[in-house]
């Protein structure tokens, strides 16, 4: 677990950091955003000491870093940054070696550290152990200084904009690969970048700098959902959780008010709803929490001859319904909108809590394309 308790740093007489109070929690993979110059890097670097502490104080597992030797805490953390950090006149072996050796690995285990290593970032060893810096892609530089991280085993690992000069299609591939790396080997990471989509698609929580101060700090949902000010809500910029459906639940884009009927009501009433509100199917709830029992259909009441009938014996199972916090992505991967007009949103007790329609679905997608939109998610 990473604290900061009211860090401060300042060059000169420009204050870079203003009492930062956050506390990073082990296993947690969090990134450091903002404008340039807001303070990002030097928050990160106050974590290895490569940026001394002008103010406050910051604790490794309850210890302040002030009483961890330098050697000792970076032995702890691994370091990334753009091109991987690599030494240039040494091979990818040799780079990743310098450091097991640093760290006291016996030198009869580095070949096999080595290897594993490389292996674990995609990377065959017997093509890239004897490769020098020069002779690979930006890509490969990368993944070896990912690799070299990753290799004493550190709780911690920071990463200092490590893709931000790559290519769109090798930054994507290596953004999915050390989630993945993170998520089996429980590291704790500190990620700083200026790319809002790449911090949403990697952070368990976002940290978002205002002037060397946070300005919030939360979930990637919470942050596109409710900004904290207009700082964040312009960083982020308003449209943005419209583009990504996984942070979009049923609850947030549903219709509340939805058409249904008591199953106790006959086959009379249910006809004449479904003609004044022009629809060819109702759903049916039963008491006062208007628990779901299923759906009528149109078609299954127009062959009727006892209109004074209970629907009970006509109602069915032949619908799909959703949770409210069922994800957009979720909605859009698996249900099919041809099968019913409206899907019914429960909660978790099977309470009807509302509906969603085909063209709410589609009024929802087509807000990620609107520029100007001031439109929010539905409280």
């Amino acid at each position: 677990m990473i604290e900061f308790r009211n860090v401060s740093q300042s060059y000169k007489d420009h204050k870079v950091l203003t009492d930062i109070n956050m506390t990073i929690q082990s296993g947690e993979f969090v990134v450091l955003i903002g404008s340039s110059g807001c303070g990002k890097t030097t928050l990160l670097k106050t974590i290895n000491k490569l940026t001394s502490l002008a103010g406050g104080d910051l604790l490794i597992d309850g210890v302040s870093i002030r009483d961890i030797p330098d050697i000792a805490l970076r032995r702890r953390i691994g370091y990334v940054i753009q091109d991987g950090g690599l030494f240039p006149h040494l091979t990818v072996e040799e780079n990743i070696s310098l450091l097991l050796e640093t760290v006291g690995m016996p030198s009869e285990k580095i070949p096999a550290r080595v290897d594993e290593v490389l292996e674990m970032v995609n990377l065959d060893p017997d093509t890239f152990r004897n490769s020098f810096p020069a002779q690979l892609s930006g890509g490969q530089k990368q993944r070896v200084g990912v690799a070299r991280a990753f290799s004493a085993n550190p709780d911690i690992i920071l990463m200092d904009e490590p893709f931000s000069a790559l290519d769109p299609v090798t930054r994507g591939e290596l953004q999915n690969e050390v989630v993945k790396l993170q998520k089996r080997f429980h590291k704790t990471i500190v990620f700083v970048t200026h790319d809002m989509d790449e911090a949403i698609k990697m952070a368990d929580r976002i940290c978002i700098i205002q002037n060397g101060q946070i300005a919030q700090f939360d979930r990637p949902e919470e942050i596109l959902k409710r900004p904290a000010n207009a700082y964040v809500e312009e960083f982020v910029g308003k449209n943005r959780l419209w583009g990504n459906p996984a942070y979009i639940h049923a609850e947030d884009i549903m219709k509340k008010a939805v058409i249904h009927i008591s199953k106790n009501r006959t086959v009379l009433q249910a006809l004449q709803i479904m003609r004044h509100n022009t629809v060819d199917s109702l759903l049916v709830t039963s008491g006062r929490e208007h628990r779901l029992e299923g759906i009528i259909w149109l078609k299954n009441l127009q062959e009727v001859k006892d209109y004074s009938a209970s629907l009970e014996e006509y109602i069915t199972q032949d619908y799909i319904s959703v949770y409210a916090d069922t994800s957009l992505q979720e909605i859009i991967d698996t249900v099919d909108y041809d099968a019913s007009g409206i899907i019914p949103v429960v909660n978790h007790e099977n309470e009807l809590l509302g509906g969603l329609t085909k063209s709410g679905l589609l009024a929802t997608l087509s807000k990620r394309y609107r520029r100007d939109s001031t439109e929010g998610v539905e409280e």
